[in-house]
């Protein structure tokens, strides 16, 4: 089971990800973050994966973060992120980390 919870905050997109993420939720959970995003012309999105479990090969975040460069913005990681394999994404600790690095934006 995985559970989702958004939040929009001072102009950025907060997605947090509790659970485990497979490819049998992959599709919805992306399908739910991208039309916020391209509905919202999100710019800035944290992911939240401190409380996330991945059981297979996922493309979601590769997807995210194509939709917020469309927009001209920046997707940050944060969170405990050892089972996941996010190198190439930028990390930050926490979503104050990430609140403040992005409002500086």
């Amino acid at each position: 089971m995985l559970n989702i919870n958004i939040e929009f905050k001072k102009g950025i997109l907060f997605v947090r990800l509790e659970g485990i993420l497979n490819n049998k939720n992959e599709n919805k959970i992306e399908n739910t973050i991208t039309n916020v995003i391209k509905e919202g012309g999100i710019r800035y999105l944290v992911l939240n994966v401190n409380n996330l479990k991945i059981s297979s090969k996922i493309n979601l975040f590769s997807n995210c973060e194509r939709f917020i460069k469309d927009n001209d913005g920046k997707m940050l990681i944060c969170g405990s992120y050892n089972d996941i394999n996010i190198d190439c994404y930028e990390k930050v600790q926490d979503e104050l980390s990430a609140l403040r690095l992005l409002s500086v934006c």
